[in-house]
């Protein structure tokens, strides 16, 4: 497993420390972990976002061409 360096202000370790017994290390990668998952969670939804805007335009002329027969054969 690889290992990183880190330097932390005193504050902040302490701040880490208080919360994240009986491992600081654990915590650490757990933190940074859920930082990063939440990080590419949203560049994936705003690549999401600008793909679905670059054709929203064209979904909206499609819909209403079929608009009229959306509902047939639903009693």
């Amino acid at each position: 497993m690889p290992r990183i360096s880190l330097i932390v202000p005193e504050d902040d370790l302490a701040l880490i420390d208080e919360v994240a017994a009986p491992n600081r290390t654990a915590f650490m990668v757990a933190a940074s972990r859920e930082a990063a998952l939440r990080a590419r969670r949203e560049r994936d939804d705003r690549e999401l976002a600008a793909i679905l805007d670059a054709s929203a335009d064209a979904d909206r002329e499609l819909l209403a061409e079929f608009d009229g027969t959306a509902a047939d054969g639903i009693p």
